[in-house]
């Protein structure tokens, strides 16, 4: 029962970690931040330097292509260079198994306990994303050696054993006890020792510890694409990139294995025996050639490998939204061109505003899903604005310049306030009685439309009149609003007390929207004489 319980709770803490790490990635994900990225690891070479470097000393793709999922999902590593990333950390974990298993379960501990005072009690100050990044890539590995932990005590139970042994009657056999084993017990290299060590006393032939290499390797992707089950996206497209590295590798190798041992034609098998190496080194040089094979083949064929990827598992409707129509990391830094996108994002942003109530016109059983999802699209570019004003504020700027800037980030603030109150508006109207929805959908929210629509207008258009009629049109409605109150409240027959309550409470959020879009529309009528 104790490594059931290692088990489970090792599949509880490796979660909790990876949704630690992703929302700290995402915080984390500045322009700035980016850049400097980009520099570290922004070309083919240099990720797949990195990657090989990281496989070395983590030895877990399982918990490399989580963590690397985490960046492409937070935009800070192209999917490219993330595929590329995956294929060589693969050939840094085949150099570790020459130099027998690293013990990494330390460090992750003194990681973890450092990162996590770091983290709670927000020492030093400023940091504090970067300490629940670490904390969670720390906790993301601890969980995979609890789960590791948990099933060691398999590998030494004589059915293990024996089950290895009684491979010797198919090759093939031999292949799934590696696939099963490693599922079973996390890790791949452990497996591979162990087959190597069997070898080293009789127990099996060469051959038969070449295909259970082949094996484990698969049985690692499987256990990557069992923990990705509820990832979707880009970030999947990462997992998967694992996963099909060593399910493509073992196409290749295996059919090579079959081809020399039925036809005696000196291929894997001959070349080890070739090199005079002890057995154990024979072992472990086959289970590098297969990781180094796979990365230099598939890197090959990066261009058809990504494209196959992007269709299978497409970035999703969150992802698309997410993503800046006009601002990007090579954003020109000329002042007066980078307020010109920031004004664009701006109106894309209002754009993006306008859908909620349409959201709440439509027939779906996903609206809340799409409602969140709307909500965390709008704060990710919401943050790349304001990246981009505060190094845009930051260079030498003329007097009306730095003006129009500072009107376009006190807009962003008040746009920021319209879409919370918007989410929490729209959130709430879903979840009203079939009466109440009604009495919403003719009235308010279709005042609701026609007045974001106004305001993505006045917007994008650069004359000052519209913005006036925009001022006009949210100047304060407080009577408009007590009178609609007490009209609707005094059918008493009509609505409960819960009922009357949630209606109060929407038409208050109403009136704050308005009053919000009264404010930005006088920010749009600053700017607009400036232009």
């Amino acid at each position: 029962m104790e490594a059931l319980g290692y088990i489970i709770a090792g599949i509880g803490v490796f979660f909790v970690g990876l949704n630690l790490l992703s929302s700290a990635m995402k915080r984390l994900a500045g322009r700035r931040f980016r850049l400097n990225f980009a520099i570290w690891i922004g070309s083919g070479l240099k990720a797949g330097t990195v990657g090989f470097i990281s496989g070395f000393l983590s030895q877990s793709m399982s918990a490399l292509s989580f963590i690397i999922s985490s960046l492409v999902g937070a935009g800070m590593l192209p999917v490219r260079r993330g595929i590329l990333f995956i294929f060589w950390a693969n050939a840094g974990i085949g150099i570790m198994i020459i130099l027998a298993v690293l013990n990494i379960k330390i460090a992750v501990l003194f990681i973890l306990g450092l990162s996590g005072l770091s983290f709670a009690f927000n020492k030093p100050k400023g940091i504090d994303n970067f300490s629940q990044a670490l904390f969670g890539g720390a906790m993301l590995f601890f969980g995979l050696i609890m789960l590791r932990s948990g099933a060691e005590p398999l590998a030494a139970m004589p059915w293990f054993e024996t089950f290895l042994t009684r491979t010797q009657t198919s090759y093939m056999l031999s292949f799934l006890a590696g696939a099963i084993l490693t599922s079973i017990c996390q890790s791949s290299t452990a497996i591979s020792i162990l087959a190597i060590s069997l070898t080293q006393v009789d127990i099996l032939s060469m051959e038969q510890t070449m295909m259970i290499i082949y094996g484990t390797n698969v049985g690692s992707g499987v256990i990557s694409w069992i923990l990705s089950s509820g990832i979707k996206g880009t970030p999947r497209q990462l997992i998967m990139s694992q996963v099909l590295f060593n399910i493509l590798t073992a196409m290749i190798f295996v059919p090579l294995f079959y081809l020399e041992v039925f036809t005696n034609v000196p291929l894997v098998l001959a070349l080890m025996q070739s090199l005079n190496l002890p057995l154990e080194q024979q072992g472990a040089m086959i289970y590098l050639l297969f990781n180094w094979g796979g990365a230099v083949i598939l890197s090959l064929g990066l261009n058809p490998f990504y494209k196959f990827m992007s269709r299978f598992w497409p970035a999703t409707d969150e992802e698309n939204w997410s993503r800046p129509k006009y601002l990007s990391d090579d954003t020109p830094d000329t002042p007066e061109i980078a307020i010109a996108l920031l004004s664009k994002e701006q109106e894309n942003l209002m754009q993006h505003l306008r859908a909620y109530p349409q959201l709440l016109f439509e027939q779906s059983d996903q609206k809340e899903n799409t409602i969140e999802a709307l909500h965390s699209s709008y704060a990710s570019i919401s943050r790349e604005v304001s990246s981009q004003a505060g190094e845009t504020a930051k260079q030498h700027l003329s007097h009306n310049t730095m003006e129009f800037l500072l009107l376009t980030q006190n807009k962003q603030k008040q746009m920021d306030n319209l879409e919370e109150l918007l989410h929490y508006f729209t959130l709430t109207c879903i979840r009203l009685s079939p009466s109440l929805q009604e009495k919403f959908q003719n009235t308010f929210l279709q005042s609701l439309d026609f007045l974001l629509h106004t305001a993505g207008e006045t917007e994008a258009s650069s004359d000052v009149v519209d913005a006036d009629n925009m001022i006009q049109l949210t100047r304060d409605k407080g009577q408009v609003f007590q009178s609609i109150r007490a009209a609707y409240l005094s059918g008493e027959d009509q609505l409960d007390l819960n009922e009357r309550n949630t209606f109060l409470e929407l038409t208050s959020i109403f009136e704050r929207i308005v009053w919000t879009l009264g404010r930005i529309a006088r920010f749009q009528h600053a700017q607009k004489k400036l232009e």
